[in-house]
Formats: structure tokens, C-alpha cells, sequence
């Protein structure tokens, strides 16, 4: 339990939390099975849906504070945060609104689009909110009723939004708020749940895949991922550079999508150099509950500060210091942007998702050195790649990378698939064919 003062007013984040057993875990999947049936009525989803959406713009303001001082976002990106949480909701009911869960092949054949199956869902606190609203969203909209375990680290902002969901939307939304984490297999191993979504990382996700169960389950795995960027010659050499530190500081480094290292064409270094160090010098780490925002707050925990540290300690040992970004030291934990010259192939942002400020670049001669690397990386879930030249950006269509975004690092969106491959997961995540997921098919022959 935490308690944050804001300098401006005081916002409570010491929530009570009743902690589940796993009498309770399976008397809430007993309820929202309940409702698997009566939710194949797409008018009832529909409705639902418009409920939700009617519940989060009542509470914006309070979810808005949720997530500034729980997981200490700038009050912009929480903004942010929100109105992209919202973008997952209507995106699901237009999406159902077209979409034709009932397909005549021919005079008697018929094939039917259903719900898999009651969803556990598993969320990260990164993006606490969207990171909820991404797997409620379709999961309603397929006719799927869930129950979710949020980080404890969102546990304030999981537990107003259980308090003060309508009760409309109760009985297909449950909570869980787990202390032993023996009960997350236990919720895992109850034969009423069909399908697993995690967002996190391989560790915990490899874990999940394998715990024993005596039924089978459907599973969307979006895992950690070392993401690369490339920047092979210097166009828009200023806007790269915008676009790459944006990516870098966002949620303070604490995203899926965050490069882990930059490889940049030996050629450019002086001017690299020079560009970004004049960005990452206006750039300030502090305290987010000021009057005066800074550009990036605080990582989660000390224990994710004292890793940052020790892989910075770690890279500095055969690399260099580039520059790092100003740091107020107003409040605990803040990590300022750090940027290391290192090797093309190093033990440190190659064999660690730094999951925060800390940032790896490395300088190369020769296209085919960082092709060969880039198409044989396990943690394949995101790569940016910034050239001018066509027939570059061609050979990465058949780069096995969930995501790749050429001369952009905006890959996301309610309607765009997300996800990677490897060991950077399994299963999609919005669009269409994230919204699949949730679905299985009756094939109907006859009559």
C-alpha cells in the first residue's frame, strides 16, 4: 500500500485490497461462465460495450490521477494513455457492428464465428489502463467474459476500477487481486477458463505456457522483446533521432516497444553524435506530481533502478559513455536517460531487455553484419529500420519480427496486429485478427 501526496491536492492511492483465495478465484470464474451464453447476443455486447466506454469517460479524471502517480507517467501521457485506452473501445464496436459471425458457404453449409471460451487476462503496469481496456475490449466484443489480475504495481488504479464498475458490467468483468502467486496457476488450471492473454515478459510467460493443466487452453503471449533500430544512411537524420528518443522515454523506457539498442552506419557517427546530444540535453528526468512537468518520470521500483544501474555499470566496462540526460533527484528512483557506445555484438543490450532509459549504440561498415544479426534474433518482437533505400526496406518483409516500422517507430494502434515471434510470444493483439483470438469456429453442415 502506498500513499502519494501531490504538491497541488492530495489524491489517496492507500486502497484497502482484500486479497483472493482460491475460494474466491474459482467462486468469480463461476460467475462470469455464467454469462458466456447470454453474451453470444451481440445486442448484449453491444450494449456492454457502450456501458464500458459510459463508465470510463464518468471516471476519466480519477483513472487520468491513477495512472500519473501510481505508475508516474507525466500528467500528458496520461492523457495519452487514456484516450488510446478509449480508442480500444470503439474500435470493438465498430469493429462487431461489420463484422459477420455467420458465413453461408453454400445451400448447406454454414460456418459459425463463437467465443472461445471465459479469458483470463493478465496486464502489465506499464500502460496500466490501455493495457486493460486492449484485452477487455475484444474479449466482450467476441462474447467472452473475463476475469483479470493486474501488476500490484497498478493495484490502486485495478482496485477503483472494480469498485466502480457498474454493475451491468460486473458480471462479466471480475477482478482478482493475488498476494500467492500459486494462485495465478490455480486460476490458470481451472478447467472453466479457455484462453490465456499475458502481456509481460519471456521469463513470467515461458512459466505461464508451462504450467500443467488437464484441459487445453488457448494462449496470446505478448512477451519482452530486445527491439533493434538501424539507421542506415541520414535521412531525416533530425526527425530519426525525435522519433527513436520519444520511443526511448516513454512510459521512462518502460515499454514493450522501446528500442534496446540503435545500430547506426559508421559513417554518420559525428553527426549522430552531435544531433543527440543537443536532444537528450533538453531532455530532464524528475518528479512528475509538480506544477512543472518533466519530460519523463521515475522507473517503477528501486529494484528496477539498481538493475538499470548495474547494466550500465556493466556496459561501461568495454564501451562509452555518449551522454545522459538531466536528472532533478526530486523523488526516488528516477533513472536519466543514458546512452553507451558499445560493440555491434555486447553481452549487455543484447542479452537484456533494459525495460527503461538506458539505451545501447553501436556503429557498423557493412549491411550484411547487421542484416545477418537482426534476422537471427530470438526476442523478435519489434525492429525499426530508417533508410531511404527501397530495396532495404524490401529484404525486411521477410525479417520473422512481429512489427516493423520503416522511417517510424508509430507501429501501434487499435487496429493494427501487435505481438512478436520466438521467444518474444505467440497470438495477436488488436485489429481484426487480434479480436480472432477470442473467436473459434462451428462448422455447420446440413439441414
Amino acid at each position: 500500500m502506498r500513499f502519494i501526496k501531490n504538491k497541488n491536492n492530495i489524491f489517496n492511492l492507500k486502497s484497502k485490497i482484500i486479497f483472493d483465495t482460491n475460494k474466491t478465484i474459482n467462486k468469480k470464474i463461476d460467475n462470469i461462465d455464467k454469462t458466456l451464453i447470454p453474451l453470444q447476443d451481440l445486442n448484449k455486447r453491444q450494449k456492454k460495450l457502450k456501458l464500458f466506454k459510459s463508465f470510463l469517460l464518468k471516471h476519466k479524471n480519477n483513472l487520468i490521477k491513477y495512472i500519473h502517480l501510481e505508475v508516474h507517467k507525466t500528467l500528458e501521457e496520461s492523457k495519452g494513455e487514456f484516450d488510446y485506452a478509449l480508442e480500444f473501445v470503439d474500435y470493438s464496436l465498430s469493429l462487431i457492428s461489420n463484422y459477420k459471425f455467420e458465413k453461408r458457404i453454400d445451400h448447406s453449409k454454414k460456418l459459425f464465428f463463437r467465443s472461445s471460451g471465459s479469458v483470463f487476462a493478465i496486464t502489465p503496469y506499464n500502460d496500466p489502463l490501455a493495457g486493460m481496456t486492449r484485452k477487455i475490449a475484444p474479449s466482450i466484443a467476441s462474447g467472452s467474459p473475463l476475469i483479470m489480475k493486474t501488476s500490484s504495481n497498478c493495484i490502486n488504479l485495478c482496485k477503483y476500477f472494480n469498485d466502480n464498475l457498474p454493475k451491468d458490467l460486473k458480471d462479466t468483468i471480475q477482478f482478482l487481486f493475488i498476494k500467492n502467486k500459486d494462485l495465478i496457476d490455480k486460476t490458470v488450471q481451472n478447467k472453466k477458463i479457455k484462453l490465456i492473454t499475458f502481456t509481460g515478459s519471456t521469463s513470467v510467460g515461458l512459466k505461464l505456457d508451462n504450467i500443467p493443466t488437464n484441459h487445453l487452453q488457448k494462449k496470446i503471449l505478448e512477451l519482452g522483446g530486445i527491439n533493434y533500430a538501424v539507421i542506415f544512411d541520414n535521412y531525416k537524420l533530425d526527425q530519426v533521432i525525435d522519433e527513436i528518443l520519444i520511443r526511448k522515454i516513454k512510459a521512462a523506457g518502460q515499454a514493450c516497444s522501446s528500442i534496446n539498442k540503435v545500430f547506426v552506419k559508421a559513417e554518420l557517427k559525428e553527426e549522430f553524435e552531435k544531433k543527440i546530444k543537443i536532444k537528450v540535453n533538453n531532455l530532464i528526468c524528475g518528479d512528475v506530481r509538480g506544477k512543472k512537468q518533466p519530460d519523463f518520470g521515475p522507473v517503477i521500483s528501486k529494484f528496477h533502478l539498481n538493475f538499470l544501474t548495474k547494466m550500465e555499470k556493466k556496459s561501461l566496462k568495454t564501451g562509452k559513455l555518449i551522454i545522459k540526460s538531466d536528472n532533478l533527484n526530486d523523488t526516488n528512483n528516477l533513472y536519466p536517460l543514458t546512452i553507451v557506445n558499445v560493440k555491434v555484438n555486447d553481452s549487455v543490450f543484447d542479452n537484456n531487455e533494459t525495460f527503461g532509459p538506458l539505451l545501447g549504440i553501436s556503429y557498423f561498415k557493412n549491411n550484411n553484419t547487421i542484416l545477418n544479426k537482426l534476422s537471427q534474433c530470438n526476442y523478435s518482437l519489434v525492429t525499426y529500420i530508417f533508410t531511404k533505400d527501397k530495396s532495404l526496406q524490401k529484404k525486411f518483409q521477410n525479417f520473422n519480427y512481429g512489427s516493423i516500422g520503416i522511417n517510424t517507430t508509430k507501429i501501434q494502434s487499435p487496429s493494427r496486429p501487435t505481438g512478436g515471434n520466438n521467444l518474444s510470444g505467440i497470438g495477436r493483439e488488436g485489429g481484426i485478427w487480434g479480436f480472432e483470438e477470442f473467436l473459434t469456429t462451428v462448422n455447420y453442415v446440413g439441414g
